[in-house]
């Protein structure tokens, strides 16, 4: 009997679903489709049984998938391929790079590319949200099989063929959010979000006409858009523009990608905001196209779908039915969720068995400090001195030990705050928000080689094309909202190639 299996794309704003029959022999066939808006529901739960009631969809495989924005992404290397010492390895080599207890989140990754080093892409999920994810579905589906990521297997699906040559930039373009999948050879390089979807545009087009949410979206899907309501999708669309141009041009100088992508594929309701396909092909002079999974791969639609199928919506969900259960096609943070469950099974039946021969070991230890004291001291300022010769390792510009723990927990505490990016605590201003204006006002030539913050100034290495090009770049910084003042500490002619190395400070507004 051929698998049915239930693609669910869980939104904000509504729950689609693509229930799928996948035959022995890998094909495939749409059984059931629906669209239930979670406004019009009462809420999300509301609009999952309202779906449900529908038995056709209950009794199936499930796979649905988390949102990019909720989670967080990273690219690290490691000297080995091996799956088990990766996954052994990941916690900790993650720890100084992120904010979070990694006790909080589950933690997948995926291989990003073919050298002899790993070079990892991972992917953090808070296990709230996976929790939370699992029991809404729990009285609805015989099994939750796969977690993923939003976009990812879509993305894999039309990146797999051996045909498509380098790699491709998939952006999912929703109502309030866009996710941004950097793909290629059936790889994920990269995933990034943008707080940029078709309802922003909508709100931008009723602030700059002053009519209401209802009007502006009637004036943006009929394309009888007036000139002022053009300068706001511009400038709210040229801003998400912005911001994926310095997304891609840092990804290729960091080597995450080796080279820019030679197509740009759009899905998700928003992509159809005017003007946004031309914008992105202008922008990055590279083909844009409208993803259709169901032409690309051959799924089967009948006809009573096909009439009412919405590629640009529905993709999500059958990508999702349609993903490879198998190692390998994604992320799964169900299958790491269930991985934690049997670790901790094991570790208590390990703590049972650790109690009886702690016991022993006790009995032994008060034999042997009762007949050698002495011994059990010796031993003691041995493991002293180890902890200060680790403790001068790891600390050594500490002039005193008084207590180690203490002392190195508020290193870490130092540390982490440093990491999370804190300026001075007169100023609201964070270093997210300085990356931000310096990126926005950066002309495309400009390339940040080094960046400071010490306390109310930046320190902020550089280079580009000439002279005039640095003052500039000056007098633009100038005029910030953050920054007080902006001068050019020295600027010298590159040793290699053409173009100027300049070194600036910036002083930030209190």
């Amino acid at each position: 009997m051929p698998e049915r299996i239930l693609g669910l794309d869980i939104g904000v704003d509504a729950v689609k679903a693509v229930l799928l029959s996948r035959g022995f022999r890998g094909g495939y066939r749409v059984l059931a489709v629906r669209r239930i808006g979670a406004g019009e529901a009462g809420g999300v739960p509301e609009a999952l049984q309202e779906l449900f009631a529908d038995q056709s969809f209950r009794g199936a495989v499930c796979v649905t998938a988390l949102p990019a924005g909720a989670l967080s992404f990273r690219n690290i290397r490691l000297p080995f391929r091996d799956d088990r010492k990766i996954r052994q390895t990941l916690a900790f080599a993650l720890e100084p790079v992120i904010q979070t207890s990694p006790d909080e989140v589950f933690i997948d990754y995926t291989l990003a590319g073919h050298a002899e080093q790993a070079e990892i892409f991972v992917a953090l999920a808070p296990r709230a949200l996976v929790g939370e994810r699992t029991a809404l579905l729990k009285e609805y589906v015989r099994e939750t099989a796969v977690i993923d990521i939003d976009a990812v297997p879509l993305a894999l699906r039309l990146t797999e063929k051996p045909g498509v040559q380098g790699s491709t930039l998939l952006l999912d373009v929703g109502a309030r959010d866009t996710a941004a999948v950097f793909a290629g050879g059936g790889r994920i390089l990269h995933i990034r979000h943008f707080p940029f979807g078709g309802e922003v545009v909508t709100r931008a087009m009723a602030e700059t006409t002053g009519n209401g949410l209802s009007e502006a979206e009637s004036l943006k899907r009929s394309g009888d858009i007036p000139p002022e309501a053009w300068t706001a999708i511009r400038e709210c669309s040229g801003r998400f523009l912005g911001e994926l141009r310095n997304t891609q041009a840092y990804l290729l100088w960091q080597g995450s990608l080796a080279q820019a992508p030679a197509r740009i594929l759009m899905t998700g309701g928003g992509s159809r905001t005017p003007g946004l396909a031309e914008g992105l092909a202008e922008l990055f002079a590279v083909p844009v196209e409208r993803a259709d999974l169901a032409a690309a791969v051959g799924i089967e639609i009948d006809e009573v779908f096909r009439e009412s199928w919405d590629t640009a919506v529905m993709d999500q969900a059958l990508a999702l039915a349609a993903r490879p259960m198998a190692k390998g096609g994604g992320f799964n943070f169900r299958q790491r969720a269930s991985e934690a469950r049997a670790d901790y099974g094991e570790l208590r039946n390990r703590l049972k068995k650790g109690a009886y021969v702690a016991l022993v070991i006790l009995a032994l230890a008060g034999i042997e400090l009762g007949l050698d004291d002495y011994g059990a001291r010796l031993r003691l300022a041995a493991l002293k001195r180890d902890i200060q010769t680790e403790f001068r390792k790891i600390y050594p510009e500490a002039t005193r030990i008084v207590d180690p723990v203490a002392q190195l927990r508020g290193k870490i505490a130092e540390s982490r705050k440093i990491s999370a990016g804190l300026v001075d605590a007169t100023s609201a201003v964070t270093a997210l928000d300085l990356l931000r204006e310096i990126s926005m006002l950066s002309p495309p030539d400009l390339l940040v080689t080094s960046f400071n913050l010490d306390g109310n100034a930046v320190g902020m290495k550089g280079q580009t094309r000439n002279f005039d090009a640095v003052e500039s770049i000056k007098k633009t910084f100038a005029n910030s909202k953050y920054f007080k003042t902006a001068t050019i500490d020295s600027t010298n002619l590159m040793k290699q190639g053409d173009g100027v190395e300049f070194d600036m400070r910036i002083i930030l507004k209190r």
